[in-house]
């Protein structure tokens, strides 16, 4: 059964389409990795990745528009479409993804610092009568810590260290800017 032409048209219409795509797809692939630094295994998995996904796109885009059936016109207008997509928005689609992606980040920072900025102040305000505490005591407080530290009993001694690394961690985590 001959199909009209005007079908065939819209399928490779379709594939251009669906060529472009894919290769946004490349370049929202690209952007991550450029704002990341994948490493070469990240690169190699995430390729797989791609082309997973590609494949899966355009087999479900050729089921959707044109039966399944793999015709060249379908090749050519894949082709075309993602030699047209790279020739003409390749760079600033991919700075857009870039800065998109970068643009995320800092949200995302900006939103942990607000979020744990109550449980900095927090930490300051239990911190300060212990800083003012080392401060009027001296090297007397130290002996006095000292001392205490032999005194206190093995379990209290490892809580007191679990606490220490914990709030260390915690501190830590809020002091790191990058």
């Amino acid at each position: 059964m001959a199909e009209p032409v005007t079908s065939q048209f819209m399928v490779f219409l379709y594939t251009l389409l669906t060529g472009a795509m894919a290769g946004f797809l490349y370049d929202v692939y690209a952007g991550i990795g450029h704002v990341f630094k994948i490493k070469k295994m990240g690169t190699l998995l995430g390729d797989v990745l791609y082309w997973l996904c590609a494949t899966i796109l355009v087999y479900v885009l050729l089921l959707r528009y044109n039966q399944g059936e793999v015709r060249f016109f379908v090749l050519l207008g894949l082709c075309m479409g993602a030699v047209f997509y790279f020739r003409l928005s390749r760079r600033r689609m991919r700075k857009l993804v870039v800065n998109t992606v970068e643009f995320l980040i800092w949200l995302i920072k900006w939103l942990m610092t607000i979020l744990f900025f109550p449980v900095r102040i927090l930490c300051i305000i239990l911190i300060f009568p212990f800083k003012i505490l080392k401060l009027v005591l001296g090297k007397t407080g130290r002996l006095a810590v000292i001392i205490l530290k032999r005194l206190m009993p093995a379990p209290v001694k490892s809580l007191c260290r679990r606490w220490r690394k914990w709030y260390a961690g915690v501190i830590g985590k809020l002091k790191r800017k990058k």
